[in-house]
C-alpha cells in the first residue's frame, strides 16, 4: 500500500512549531507495512492545499493522510477547501453542536461561535470521531484513492490514527505484516548501522527502519514471515543488548518505573542544569508515586550546600560542574529525601558559560546508594535545548544500566 501526506499549516512553514506529525505518521505507516513515499507542507490557504493534493494524487497513491487546519479559528481554512476540492456541500450537525455546548458548560466555559465551524460536516463522504478533542475529521474517496482529513493537533492526530485510519490499513492489507521494535540509547544511528550491517545485508524478506532522535535510534523490523522477524531481532539484540531499553513503544522512564517498583528501591533527583527534566520524566508514568520520593532543582551554589550538603570547598576548589559535585550532589539528595538512590545532573546547558577547560555542553551525572556512588562524564554540544534533553535521557539509561547491575 502506498500512502502520501500534506501537512497543512502556516507555522510549519515559518518554523514556529516542529513537524512532529510527519514524523510519528511516517513510523507507524512503516510498522503497518504502508509506504509513505511523499510527504509536503503548505500554508492554510485554499489554493495551496488543493494544488498540493493534486500533486500528490499523481502518484496514484492508495492513501492520502492530511493534517492540520481544521480548528475553529480564523487561520484555519482547511475545512472549507477540502469540502470544495471534493465538491461536497456543507450541513450543520445540531446534535454534534449541542455536545460541544454541553461539554464547554461543563468546564464552566460559554462556547465561542467560531466553534460552530466545528459541527459542520460534509454531504458526502465519512465523518472521523476526534475522541481526544472537538475537530472532527473526515473520509473521501476520489478514484482508487482514499483520503484521510485530520486535525494537526499531535494528540488528537495520533488517536485518530491509532482508532481509525490504522485499523482501515490493516483490514486492506491483504496478508498480515508482523512488526518488532527495538529502542535504542547511547549510541548514534550511524556507529549502531554499523554493529548491524551484516545482519542488515544478508536478511531475507525482512525489511528496516531506523527512526533517530534527540533521545536515541529506535529499530522497527518488519516481514511476513514471523519466525524470520523474531530470528532478526534475537541475532540484533545479542549485538545491541547493552543499549536496547524497550522491546515495545515504552519510554526508557517507563522501564526504569517499572525496574524500581520490581526492586522495591526509592529515588530522589537533585538536578541543576536539567532544570527538573529528569523528575518531570518521571513523574510523567503512572505509579511513580511509589518509588519517587521527590527532586531538588539546585541551580545555585547556595542551594547546592544548604539543601544538598555540597561542601563550600568542593564548589571553590572543584566548581559546580565537576565529578565532585555530582558526586556529592547525588549523595545528599539521597540522604536528604530518604530515598535509596539518588541521581544527579549538573552541567553547562549553553549556549553561554562555557570555558576553555569547562566548554559548554559538558555534563556529570551521578548515581548515589548505600554501597557506591558513580559519577558519569559527557560531552554534548551547544545547543541548550538538545543538551538538556540529550542530559535527562542520558541520565535515565544511566539508571537504568545500575539498577539492572544492582541486586
Amino acid at each position: 500500500m502506498k500512502a502520501a501526506l500534506l501537512t497543512i499549516g502556516n507555522e510549519l512553514l515559518s518554523g514556529a512549531t516542529v513537524n512532529t506529525n510527519a514524523s510519528w505518521i511516517g513510523q507507524k505507516l512503516f510498522r503497518h507495512d504502508c509506504a509513505l513515499e511523499v510527504q509536503i507542507t503548505v500554508k492554510d490557504s485554499p489554493i495551496p492545499i488543493q494544488n498540493g493534493l493534486d500533486h500528490l494524487i499523481e502518484g496514484k497513491p492508495d492513501i492520502v493522510i492530511t493534517t492540520g487546519g481544521l480548528g475553529p479559528t480564523l487561520d484555519d481554512r482547511t475545512q472549507k477547501a477540502i469540502f470544495d476540492y471534493f465538491d461536497a456541500e456543507s450541513l450543520f450537525d445540531e446534535a454534534y453542536w449541542q455536545d460541544l455546548s454541553t461539554y464547554f458548560t461543563k468546564k464552566g466555559i460559554a462556547i465561542p461561535e467560531i466553534n460552530r465551524s466545528q459541527a459542520v460536516y460534509p454531504d458526502r463522504g465519512d465523518i472521523i470521531p476526534n475522541p481526544a478533542g472537538s475537530a472532527r475529521g473526515f473520509k473521501f474517496k476520489k478514484e482508487e484513492t482514499s483520503f484521510f482529513i485530520l486535525p494537526g493537533v499531535p494528540r488528537e492526530m495520533q488517536t485518530m490514527m491509532e482508532n481509525y485510519v490504522l485499523p482501515w490499513i490493516n483490514d486492506k492489507t491483504p496478508q498480515r505484516i508482523y512488526t518488532r521494535k527495538l529502542r535504542t540509547s547511547g549510541m548514534g544511528e550511524s556507529a549502531l548501522a554499523e554493529k548491524i550491517e551484516t545482519i542488515v545485508a544478508n536478511a531475507e524478506q525482512i525489511e528496516f527502519g531506523f527512526f533517530p532522535s534527540v533521545y536515541g535510534v529506535d529499530i522497527v523490523v518488519k516481514g511476513k514471515n514471523s519466525s524470520k522477524v523474531e530470528e532478526t531481532i534475537s541475532e540484533i539484540s545479542k549485538i545491541l543488548s547493552s543499549i536496547i531499553y524497550a522491546t515495545s513503544d515504552d519510554n526508557i522512564e517507563d522501564i526504569i518505573i517499572q525496574l524500581l517498583i520490581e526492586k522495591g528501591k526509592s529515588i530522589s533527583t537533585a538536578e541543576s542544569c536539567t532544570g527538573g527534566l529528569v523528575g518531570h520524566r518521571l513523574t510523567e508514568v503512572s505509579g511513580c508515586s511509589n518509588v519517587f520520593h521527590g527532586g531538588i532543582i539546585s541551580y545555585s551554589n547556595q542551594i547546592k550546600e544548604e539543601q544538598l550538603g555540597v561542601e563550600k570547598m568542593t564548589l571553590i576548589k572543584y566548581g559546580a560542574v565537576s565529578k565532585e559535585t555530582a558526586s556529592e550532589m547525588a549523595n545528599g539528595v539521597r540522604k536528604k529525601l530518604k530515598s535509596d538512590i539518588g541521581l544527579s545532573v549538573t552541567g553547562i546547558a549553553g549556549p553561554t558559560g562555557g570555558t576553555e577547560e569547562k566548554p559548554v555542553g559538558l555534563v556529570y551525572i551521578g548515581y548515589s546508594n548505600k554501597d557506591e556512588t558513580i559519577v558519569k562524564k559527557m560531552q554534548f554540544g551547544t545547543n541548550r535545548t538538545i543538551n538538556k534533553l540529550k542530559t535527562s535521557q542520558t541520565a535515565l539509561e544511566f539508571l537504568r544500566q545500575r539498577l539492572i547491575k544492582s541486586h
